[in-house]
């Protein structure tokens, strides 16, 4: 098996700090200027299986956008802390538990 077959193709992306350092540890990553996040995560979701996010870089894309990424199998997307904090991001499962009448 060759190298790239074994390698998991991974795109951080979200503030500066933390995608250098991603960037240290051999992982593509990017610091979208403001107004470029959504054209960032969609070239992201093409080229790599999986996508991490920062939570401030996150909560900058559209609600909907973001919780069917999360959702969605290929590619994976998960929201990680960010070295700026933990901003306020969609849940969905929260919000499926609200949308059954699970919790309030």
């Amino acid at each position: 098996m060759n190298e790239r077959a074994r390698c998991l193709a991974i795109v951080y992306l979200g503030d500066a700090a933390t995608a250098a350092a991603f960037s240290a540890a051999g992982v593509k990553a990017h610091a979208p200027a403001p107004g470029e996040e959504q054209v960032a995560f969609e070239q992201a979701r093409e080229e790599s299986q999986l996508v991490l996010l920062g939570t401030r870089f996150a909560a900058t894309l559209p609600p909907n956008a973001l919780e069917n990424a999360l959702a969605s199998l290929a590619p994976l997307v998960a929201i990680i802390h960010d070295s700026e904090g933990n901003a306020a991001v969609p849940n969905p499962a929260a919000r499926a538990r609200r949308q059954l009448g699970l919790e309030e």
